[in-house]
């Protein structure tokens, strides 16, 4: 934390030893000991401001409660700021506002409508905790870039100016809420597919074979009696899981350069990713960007919960200064290199299509 203070110049520290040794001239002479009575008091109050600054930067804090360093794209919620110190203020009468600016990704909800990255409020020192309402706007990490607690002496003897090293980090991942809901989500769901097999049609996978018992004849396994000699009965285990593969195309339609819309196709991809992954499918993904080894962006394939935050939160650091892979390139990569019995649904270039 850094302080600095803004004085009236007959406050400034360099006059204080001129005001010490003008006391002892003028405060024994007869004619001018107003003077020397004048400049102790200036001394006097010298030492009474430095000692509030040495309390100031010795009792006053403030501290986040908390804040959620992951949210979603429109997301609202409240930051809790304590402020510690309040007896001081208290006994001292002083005065405190408190100044946040936020980077382009945040903006204050109860701030006006021409300065909405910035929140100036004058403080209640009756109460520590202090609520500052934000929402997100745009996707990326984000932070507050300034914080600034500033508190003003009595009769106008100066302003202390507090500033703050670390400041609340975001990442602001893809809005969940797409306006247009992909076409094909409901036709993945029932299992739909051009695929062969599909968990989500039929939830059966035969996991081996067992001595038969009484099971109905459609459940011999004819290929393990006769290898075994037995009759043998299949044995199934219930699934639901599906595999897929999502290719986000970002390149505009000539295939290359960043699409006008590409914030629209990184959110119905998400959209899509977390659909799925709820109907308790496989995802993998790829991004027709290059990393930072100049590969092409791939997300392995994963299921639940820690693998959808992982996929948001990498398309929530994507940007235009990234580099780009062209559309018919970027296509034929994948064909080769996705999972082999996935779904393959290429989102982007005004489409969302699934291939087989």
């Amino acid at each position: 934390m850094k302080i600095e203070r803004s004085v009236p110049f007959w406050l400034e520290q360099k006059l204080f030893p001129v005001y010490c040794i003008l006391t002892f001239l003028f405060l024994f002479l007869p004619v001018v000991s107003g003077l020397g009575f004048l400049f102790a008091a200036l001394a006097t109050i010298h030492v009474v401001v430095n000692r509030t600054e040495r309390q100031l930067r010795r009792e006053v804090a403030l501290e986040w409660k908390h804040y959620e360093r992951l949210m979603f794209n429109q997301e609202q919620t409240d930051l809790q700021l304590q402020l510690f110190g309040l007896e001081l203020f208290s006994s001292l009468g002083l005065k405190a506002s408190l100044r946040l600016h936020a980077a382009d990704g945040i903006v204050f909800t109860t701030s006006d409508a021409l300065h909405p990255h910035t929140y100036d409020t004058e403080l209640v020192l009756t109460e520590e905790l202090f609520t500052i309402p934000i929402q997100t706007v745009k996707r990326g990490p984000t932070a507050l870039d300034e914080i600034i607690l500033t508190i003003r002496l009595p009769w106008r003897m100066g302003v202390y100016l507090f500033s703050f090293d670390s400041y609340p980090q975001f990442t602001v991942l893809p809005s969940l809420t797409a306006q247009s809901t992909p076409f094909l989500l409901n036709r993945l769901r029932i299992g739909d597919r051009p695929d062969r097999y599909s968990p989500l049609k039929n939830k059966l996978v035969q996991l081996g074979s067992k001595a038969y018992t009484t099971e109905p004849s459609k459940d011999i396994d004819w290929y393990a009696t006769a290898k075994t000699g037995r009759l043998q009965a299949k044995v199934y285990e219930t699934s639901n899981q599906d595999t897929f593969t999502i290719a986000l195309n970002l390149s505009g339609p000539s295939g290359y350069g960043l699409h006008n819309q590409s914030e629209r196709f990184i959110e119905q991809a998400s959209f899509l990713i977390s659909e799925l992954i709820k109907e308790g499918c496989k995802v993998e993904l790829f991004l027709n960007r290059l990393n930072e080894a100049n590969h092409m962006t791939h997300l392995a394939l994963g299921e639940g919960q820690p693998h959808l935050k992982h996929v948001l939160v990498h398309l929530s650091t994507l940007s235009d200064r990234d580099s780009y892979i062209a559309t018919k390139q970027f296509e034929r990569y994948v064909v080769r290199r996705k999972h082999l019995n996935s779904q393959l649904i290429l989102v982007g270039n005004d489409r969302i299509q699934a291939i087989g």
